[in-house]
């Protein structure tokens, strides 16, 4: 498959040779490509981050399995292209997005453990390097992130990708509530960010409903986003909006390249 691997603490592109590419296969094979020792391949400048302190792991329950592959502490991205296999049920025909246009992005972030690991999203091309270089910044500061994996792990099922805190993009499905109206998560215009403990806030409801702790905005909590902080900042930074801005409802997970 199609692919280039970026080193993007520098942006320069590494040769593929010594790239272990390991293909999602489904539930249980997470899919990542990154460098067998990134350090060796960077020893001329090396750029090696310090691991933050541990985090407490946030309760989550989900059925999906996943396997996960720690990394080295460089951050590492490589966007290639995507397959039918691979997007499962969570694209269709019918859906506004062809699949040329979409990209798989894999790409080390920490997890609740401070831990160096690797997830993919699946994304619209157009926003695949920007994806990348916020989810560098989040590196860089050491925001943790529960998980990043695609929603046909999931059964392409948001419910349970949001239950499980997962983070995710491209979905093909309308907005919640609103029928034959398309979510920008089915363009591969979004993503959904630690979404347990940032939830959707509309009226009473609370999706998913486990993260109704998590209304009341509290940012000691591991993953939890606010205003001015470098997640909003980084997707400001590629001019992408945040659903924690909104005035009729409140998405605290959701960041869009439209602002909806």
């Amino acid at each position: 498959r199609a692919g280039r691997l970026v080193d993007v603490t520098r942006g320069w592109p590494i040769a593929l040779a010594g790239v272990l590419w390991l293909p999602a296969c489904g539930a249980g094979d997470e899919g990542v490509a990154f460098m067998n020792d990134p350090a060796a391949a960077n020893e001329d400048r090396p750029v090696v981050l310090t691991a933050p302190p541990s985090i407490p792991a946030t309760s989550t329950s989900t059925t999906a399995t996943s396997t996960t592959t720690t990394v080295g502490s460089t951050f590492v991205a490589s966007i290639g292209a995507v397959t039918a296999e691979e997007l499962g049920g969570s694209w269709r025909p019918g859906c506004p997005v062809g699949i040329d246009d979409l990209r798989r992005v894999v790409l080390t972030h920490w997890n609740d453990h401070g831990e160096a690991v690797a997830g993919v999203l699946v994304v619209h091309a157009d926003h695949a390097d920007g994806i990348v270089t916020v989810f560098e910044r989040l590196f860089d500061a050491g925001f943790p992130i529960h998980s990043v994996r695609p929603v046909t792990e999931f059964d392409s099922d948001d419910d349970r990708s949001m239950q499980a805190n997962n983070t995710s993009a491209f979905n093909c499905r309308e907005i919640a509530g609103r029928p034959g109206v398309w979510s920008q998560h089915a363009y591969g215009g979004a993503v959904d960010i630690n979404p347990l403990v940032n939830p959707w806030v509309r009226g009473g409801r609370v999706d998913p409903p486990e993260g109704a702790p998590f209304v009341d905005r509290d940012p000691s909590v591991p993953g939890l986003i606010v205003a001015g902080d470098v997640v909003t900042e980084a997707f400001a930074a590629i001019g992408w909006g945040w659903g924690g801005d909104w005035t009729d409802t409140l998405d605290y997970q959701h960041f869009s390249h439209d602002g909806r």
